[in-house]
């Protein structure tokens, strides 16, 4: 099967899940090739990393301008790029978007080519559509799709609340690997000391993703110094401006009491070096980092946000009211002071929940599914207007 991924940019959790998605692809044997934008305004942007990823699994990758802006010169020249790339008649057998403006750049892609290859497009969250005209444009495009697939439930709801039939949606949770990208020297300086410090009895706690008022990050250090004598030391880790988040931590007295460790791409290797992950977030997809937690058996924290309580529940990890540092702080303490049996409880939990559901494997698989379907139908349409045609022209003889 020739597959081909239409993204914005190869960046954060969605970015992680189409990499490993496409390399899992490439590796059963099948054909493809990954397209995203080049450039982007501050904060978007490609990793390294994943193209080195995909690169080396022998997918083949495009970097063009733009599958993010919503323009139509750019637009069209990422549909340019797609009728360069694939010679007539060696066309993709699927093509799988991102978002909705490479949907749009699939939708005439397809239709410049006049083919009738399956489109399926995978929403991975709702935060960045801001106006009214977005979400109507992008209600349309999601439309036009022959499947519409979302990682979670109150993805499902939100889109059904816009429009969207439930009979287009495909639930398909993420799926994560069992393990990520090694640490380097830096990474490496830092687990040595969340090690020294977690044995001398101080709890670790490590906070990962895009440093932001989305993800919320300084209501952890407004949490720490709410308990100046518990011993707490927080380290962050993910990219965006930290400037505000060190000045929050200076201004709250803590700053000793933090890391503010940047973008890595062994963050989760970080992540399970601590005792606990916390997201305070404001708003989420489904965060890669929590099911990674659940995988290599960290425990986890999370604002009672909707996107994380569909995800977190009391067998797996635990939660306290978003935006409240007096709930967090008081959590830290209990954490801090937890008996062993329900830590080891709470892991063992978290690890079956992600063999039952988040696993990598489980994901490639029900994708190919999901293809498999959406293929069986466009293959119904070709047929349907080949008859037609066919119709047609014994009319006209």
């Amino acid at each position: 099967m020739k597959i081909l991924h239409l993204t914005p940019f190869l960046q954060g959790g969605a970015g992680r899940v189409v990499t490993d998605l496409a390399i899992e692809q490439q590796r059963a044997g099948h054909h493809v090739r990954v397209v995203a934008s080049e450039t982007g305004p501050s904060g978007h942007g490609n990793y390294g990393g994943y193209l080195d990823e995909l690169t080396a699994s022998g997918v083949g990758v495009r970097l063009v301008d733009s599958m993010f802006q919503r323009q139509h010169a750019p637009n069209l020249r990422a549909v340019r790029a797609l009728l360069d790339w694939y010679t007539p008649g060696r066309e993709p057998d699927v093509l799988h978007a991102h978002g909705a403006v490479a949907a749009m750049v699939a939708l005439l892609f397809t239709g410049a080519r006049r083919l009738s290859a399956p489109i399926l497009q995978t929403m991975h969250g709702w935060g960045q559509v801001s106006s009214g005209d977005q979400v109507a444009t992008d209600v349309a495009v999601l439309d036009l799709m022959d499947r519409v697939a979302v990682p979670s439930r109150h993805a499902v709801d939100t889109l059904v609340s816009l429009g969207v039939s439930p009979a287009r949606i495909a639930l398909i949770p993420y799926g994560v690997r069992s393990e990520g990208p090694p640490p380097d020297d830096r990474d490496a300086e830092l687990i040595v000391e969340m090690t020294r410090l977690r044995r001398s009895g101080t709890l670790v706690v490590a906070c990962v993703g895009t440093v932001g008022t989305r993800r919320n990050q300084t209501l952890l250090v407004e949490a720490l110094a709410r308990r100046p004598d518990l011993p707490v030391f927080c380290v962050f880790v993910g990219d965006g401006t930290t400037d505000a988040l060190l000045a929050a931590a200076a201004e709250a007295g803590v700053e000793k009491r933090v890391c503010v460790h940047g973008y890595s791409p062994a963050a989760r290797r970080i992540a399970a070096a601590s005792d606990l992950l916390v997201l305070p977030s404001r708003s989420e997809g489904l965060p890669v980092s929590v099911l990674e937690a659940f995988c290599d058996g960290t425990l986890v924290a999370v604002s009672d946000i909707p996107e994380l309580t569909d995800l977190v529940d009391d067998d797996v990890g635990f939660r306290f009211a978003a935006n409240n540092a007096d709930q967090l702080a008081t959590l830290l303490e209990r954490i801090s002071s937890l008996p062993n049996v329900v830590r080891r409880s709470t892991r063992e939990h978290a690890r079956l929940r992600y063999q039952q559901r988040f696993m990598l494997e489980t994901m490639t698989r029900e994708y190919f599914g999901l293809y498999a379907a959406i293929d069986r139908r466009a293959a119904g349409t070709r047929v349907r207007a080949a008859s037609r045609r066919a119709g047609r022209e014994s009319s006209v003889a």
